[in-house]
């Protein structure tokens, strides 16, 4: 399924899109695989996996940890296409990427976005590379068929926002908060007033990020926006539960209670 179809299904069901992201070999790379498959089954809409990076400028210590314990137990670019290809026939929702630019170029631009579509992903979140050097990544992910979600943030001025929303695909991913990813409080009323203003120069479907972490806040941003992405917490219940009996029941359980309304 693709992030258009997706969005389509969500709208004719009257319904918000949840959006779960996880480091890729965290606890373990085998523990991905079981991990994935759950957020599936759980009814969440959009998988977000991470590339763990050493240098992340986006993450907060939750998902720096988490990264830091991925890269220790061997995480790498290549194992990551190996296992989502593995799983490229049981996982029918939206998957996508999320990554920083270092190991996308390491890779090779051209490999890496081959690699993407023969493992089964559909988009690409690229954290820190700006609109202005992004024309031959934008073409060349184009090139594989694949979306490229940006991003927009509270301090980004309209102009910049305009170019931004014009080069991306998928949807848009709004940082709710300036800063880095991790449990915060929202100004709901601002963030509704970004969104409207955003909604007036782009159709395509707008998602918030960066501070949600309670079934709450998921709720109240689902008013004003077309789906909510939740990181941190989901990453912080499987490090606190993942060597529990029972993990698997418990962290459906737990997405459950998050993504149904």
């Amino acid at each position: 399924m693709t992030i258009k179809e997706k969005f389509q299904q969500l709208k004719k069901e009257g319904r918000k899109a949840f959006i779960a992201y996880v480091p890729f070999g965290f606890p373990s790379i085998k523990q991905t695989k079981n991990i994935l498959l759950i957020l599936q089954e759980a009814g969440v809409d959009i998988i977000e996996v991470g590339i763990p990076f050493s240098d992340p400028i986006a993450d907060g210590p939750i998902i720096q940890e988490a990264a830091t314990m991925a890269l220790r137990k061997g995480a790498t670019t290549e194992k990551l296409f190996c296992t989502l290809k593995e799983l490229k026939n049981r996982i029918k929702v939206p998957l996508i990427l999320m990554s920083y630019y270092n190991p996308v170029f390491k890779f090779g631009v051209d490999r890496f976005f081959k690699k993407m579509k023969d493992s089964g992903l559909c988009g690409i979140l690229t954290v820190d590379l700006p609109i202005d050097e992004s024309s031959e990544y934008l073409k060349k992910a184009k090139k594989f068929g694949l979306e490229t979600i940006l991003f927009v943030t509270p301090v980004t001025p309209k102009a910049r926002a305009q170019r931004i929303v014009r080069a991306s695909s998928g949807f848009i991913y709004y940082i709710s908060v300036t800063g880095i990813t991790g449990p915060r409080d929202i100004s709901y009323a601002s963030l509704a007033k970004h969104i409207q203003e955003l909604k007036t120069l782009t159709n395509l479907p707008i998602c918030v990020g960066f501070g949600i972490h309670t079934k709450e806040q998921v709720e109240k941003v689902w008013r004003f926006s077309d789906g909510a992405i939740m990181g941190s917490a989901v990453v912080k219940f499987i490090k606190d539960n993942y060597p529990k009996r029972n993990f698997s029941l418990r962290f459906k359980k737990y997405l459950r209670s998050l993504c149904m309304k």
